[in-house]
C-alpha cells in the first residue's frame, strides 16, 4: 500500500456549493418528563443545547435544532451563538433560554453561512427587534448574492408549516475585533478560509472558553456537508489556530463541548485524509482509489458520521492538491 507524506502546498479559494445532508445520526428514544432540546451548562456563564445529541433533541432540522446553538449570560443580558435551523428552531431556542435566565437577549453571532447554524435569526428578531446579529462581512455579502434564499429551501423547503425567511446579519466583522457585549469581552478570530471562506471562531477569555463553528463538528467527517465550500489545507491551519488559542473549553459546531482533545481528535482525522488524498495523487491513483484506500488506512474513524461517504470529501481535496501543482 502506498504511504501517506506531509505536504504543504499553497492554498487557494473553492467554489460553489453543492448537496449537504441534513441529518445528523444517533437517533435514540426521547425519555418523559423534561422536554427536549435543553440547554445544559458548560462554563459558569456559558450553556449549550447539543442539537446532535438525539437521545434529547429530536432529528428534525426544522422543528429541533441539529446544531449547538449558544447562550452566553453577560452582566445585563445573553448573546447567542448560531440561533438554529429555522424559525420554529430559534423559537424553542428562546423557550429553553427562559428556563436558565430572565435577561434578554442583546447580541447574537452568525459564525458561518450554512443553514443549519443561523436561520433561527427570524426568531430572534421578532422577539427582540433592535437585537445587533453580528457575522463576517463574506456571510453577508454571501447571502446577498442569493445563498439566504437557497438555505430556507434546502433546509426549510418541505416544510408546511410557518414558513422561514433569513435575516441578514446587519454588523458585519473581519476578525480581530474584541467586542464587550454584556460585560463580557468576545474575541473574534477569522483565520482565513477554511471550512469556509469566512468562519468566525468565538473566544470568551473570561471563560477559557472558544466556540469554533463549523470548523470541528464531531463525530462526522470535516466539512463533508458541503465539501466545495471548504479549503482542506485552510482547515487544517485553522483548527491550530483554534487549538492554540489554550483554552479549557471547546464548543464545536456539532457535537458535545470537551477539552482540547476534542480539536485534536479533528485535526489528526482531517490530517490524515488530506496527507494520504496528496499522497495518492503523487502516486497516480485516482480519487476513487484514494478513496478506497483511505477508507482501510482510517478504518479507527468509521463510525464517525458520514465516513462511508468519505468520496465527496477526497474528490475536493483531490481537486485542491491537483490545482495547487500549477
Amino acid at each position: 500500500m502506498w504511504k501517506s507524506k506531509p505536504h504543504n502546498r499553497a492554498r487557494f479559494l473553492r467554489g460553489p456549493l453543492v448537496s449537504m445532508s441534513l441529518v445528523f445520526p444517533f437517533s435514540a428514544a426521547l425519555g418523559t418528563g423534561d422536554p427536549p432540546c435543553p440547554f445544559e451548562s458548560v462554563t459558569e456563564r456559558i450553556f449549550v443545547i447539543v442539537g446532535s445529541d438525539h437521545r434529547r433533541c429530536p432529528r428534525q432540522s426544522v422543528n429541533y435544532p441539529l446544531t449547538n446553538p449558544a447562550a452566553i449570560i453577560g452582566e445585563t443580558g445573553v448573546i447567542l451563538i448560531d440561533p438554529g435551523s429555522s424559525l420554529q428552531a430559534g423559537r424553542l431556542v428562546l423557550e429553553r433560554l427562559q428556563t436558565i435566565t430572565d435577561k434578554p437577549v442583546i447580541a447574537v453571532f452568525n459564525s458561518h453561512i450554512h443553514g443549519l447554524y443561523w436561520l433561527g435569526n427570524q426568531a430572534i428578531g421578532e422577539a427582540y427587534p433592535e437585537v445587533p446579529i453580528y457575522a463576517h462581512e463574506r456571510m453577508i455579502a454571501r447571502i446577498n448574492q442569493g445563498e439566504g434564499d437557497f438555505w430556507v429551501k434546502a433546509i426549510t423547503g418541505d416544510h408546511d408549516g410557518e414558513t422561514t425567511r433569513f435575516i441578514l446579519p446587519d454588523h458585519p466583522l473581519l476578525g480581530g475585533e474584541t467586542l464587550t457585549l454584556a460585560g463580557i469581552d468576545v474575541k473574534v478570530h477569522h483565520f482565513g478560509h477554511g471550512h469556509t471562506d469566512h468562519d468566525l471562531v468565538l473566544e470568551v477569555p473570561s471563560e477559557r472558553a472558544v466556540f469554533l463553528g463549523g470548523l470541528v463538528v464531531e463525530p462526522e467527517v470535516p466539512s463533508q456537508g458541503v465539501p466545495s465550500d471548504a479549503d482542506f489545507e485552510g482547515q487544517i491551519a485553522a483548527t491550530r489556530e483554534a487549538i492554540a488559542l489554550d483554552a479549557d473549553t471547546f464548543i464545536p459546531g456539532r457535537g458535545h463541548p470537551a477539552g482540547d482533545a476534542l480539536p485534536e481528535r479533528a485535526l489528526a482525522f482531517l490530517t490524515a485524509l488530506y496527507d494520504g488524498t496528496a499522497a495518492g495523487y503523487d502516486a497516480g491513483l485516482t480519487d476513487f482509489e484514494v478513496t478506497q484506500e483511505l477508507k482501510e488506512e482510517l478504518a479507527d474513524y468509521q463510525a464517525w458520521y458520514d465516513f462511508d461517504q468519505l468520496g465527496g470529501v477526497v474528490s475536493q481535496m483531490y481537486l485542491q492538491v491537483e490545482r495547487d501543482q500549477f
